[in-house]
């Protein structure tokens, strides 16, 4: 069982911090909604021990997946079946592990009389914050069919972004592979025998060939050091991710990076939009649904951003005030949200500038692959380019000097 610290508040607005023990985050926010706190932060405290903890082998379910559920579900609770069929029937249908046995156990909760929200709740790893918020809403509002299709049109699209981006990048990524593989060979086995003829013929290394030799003699004699610096690197950068300041500041650099930065940005102002819209169109309060996002939002920098306009909320005003001064949210979008509020329909409003932001990490991936294979082809060039220059110099010198 693990200790979480809280930071809430109370009717009265008066901020309050403590500490619960509980199994998972869920039950501790529904605690704390059940003592009528609105909640500002809610994490797990960590402790500091040295035993070491082998990875687990657990993995959130895919979007893919979960669509496939919502819109199933959807389909059977429209036809009139009752709910724990439902469930009963996807689960036995279902093929994927860790929703198979989610589910299994929401059918046993559901049969003991809890409701569907609740019988989710205790699996986040499978059914995400904002999946059982919106069911929680759908549930109290007798929606819940509409909830659920809202939620499949949500995953889908999550889902078509992510396989887009695999599709952008798996060609470069091929491209990258091949040319180290290629490179790895030539210092290893190609180089060091062309040297050693060329030596054995007298033959004078210029600069370039001792510069391209000195790689393949380290590369060859060192390749577990250079193995041990990756895996170093990859360590440590992981344990350096665990500090929020640090993978806040690294957030922040990625969304000023050239070209990455401007589609990240999109992408995330897309997903906020998409997500915080399906929620409050759901009826999930705006106060809740703003801390979903917060959570979920993926990236520090634009969580803190979320934060404000969540305190902006508690204090009686406005989103639009506070995402004003944003350096993640164009004005556009900030105007529409600011409209949206003064006239009542933010949930439409949403929705537009998330159909809007779709439409543009489309073109920008299409672009982003057509800029990166090119450069990736270039680049590659140049290197082997140099490599083989630095072979072809000495065998020229060789030749010329025989040829005279």
């Amino acid at each position: 069982m693990a200790e979480y610290a809280y930071k809430v508040r109370d009717m009265g607005g008066r901020v309050i911090t403590g500490t619960m023990k509980a199994e998972n985050e869920r039950i501790v926010v529904e605690e704390l909604r059940n003592r009528d706190y609105l909640i500002v932060d809610v994490a797990e405290k960590t402790v500091r021990n040295f035993n070491i903890k082998l990875p687990k082998l657990e993995s959130s379910v895919k979007a893919k997946d979960l669509a496939m559920f919502c819109r199933q579900l959807s389909t059977l609770m429209n036809a009139g079946v009752p709910l724990v069929n439902c469930i009963r029937i996807l689960q036995e249908q279902t093929e994927k592990g860790v929703l198979k046995d989610a589910l299994q156990e929401v059918v046993s909760h559901l049969e003991e009389g809890n409701s569907l929200a609740q019988s989710l709740r205790p699996y986040p790893k499978v059914f995400p914050d904002i999946f059982v918020n919106m069911v929680e809403t759908g549930e109290l509002s007798g929606t819940i069919d509409e909830v659920m299709e809202r939620l499949a049109i949500n995953y889908e699209r999550e889902h078509d972004i992510r396989e887009k981006v695999k599709s952008s990048m798996t060609y470069p990524l091929v491209i990258l592979i091949v040319a180290v593989l290629g490179m790895s060979i030539m210092l290893i086995f190609i180089i060091p025998m062309l040297v050693g003829m060329l030596i054995e013929n007298g033959a004078e290394l210029p600069l370039i060939t001792r510069i391209v030799l000195g790689a393949s003699e380290f590369t060859k004699n060192y390749w577990y050091l250079i193995l041990l610096i990756f895996i170093g690197l990859y360590y440590g950068t992981k344990q350096a991710f665990k500090k929020k300041n640090v993978r806040e500041a690294f957030d922040r650099f990625l969304l000023k990076m050239p070209v990455f930065g401007e589609l990240i940005q999109i992408y995330i102002v897309s997903r906020f939009s998409r997500t915080l819209g399906s929620m409050l169109r759901s009826g999930v309060p705006i106060v809740e649904a703003l801390g979903t996002v917060q959570r979920t939002v993926g990236n520090l920098a634009v969580s803190r951003e979320v934060d404000m306009a969540k305190e902006s909320i508690l204090r009686g005003k406005g989103i639009a005030e506070p995402l004003k001064y944003s350096q993640v949210f164009p004005s556009m979008v900030v105007n529409m949200i600011a409209v949206g509020e003064e006239s009542g329909a933010l949930d439409t409003m949403l929705e537009k500038v998330a159909v809007f932001y779709d439409r543009e990490v489309d073109t920008r991936l299409d672009r982003l692959a057509s800029l990166v294979e090119p450069l990736l082809i270039v680049g590659l060039g140049v290197v082997l380019g140099f490599m083989i220059i630095a072979m072809m110099l000495p065998i020229l010198d060789i030749t010329s000097g025989s040829t005279i």
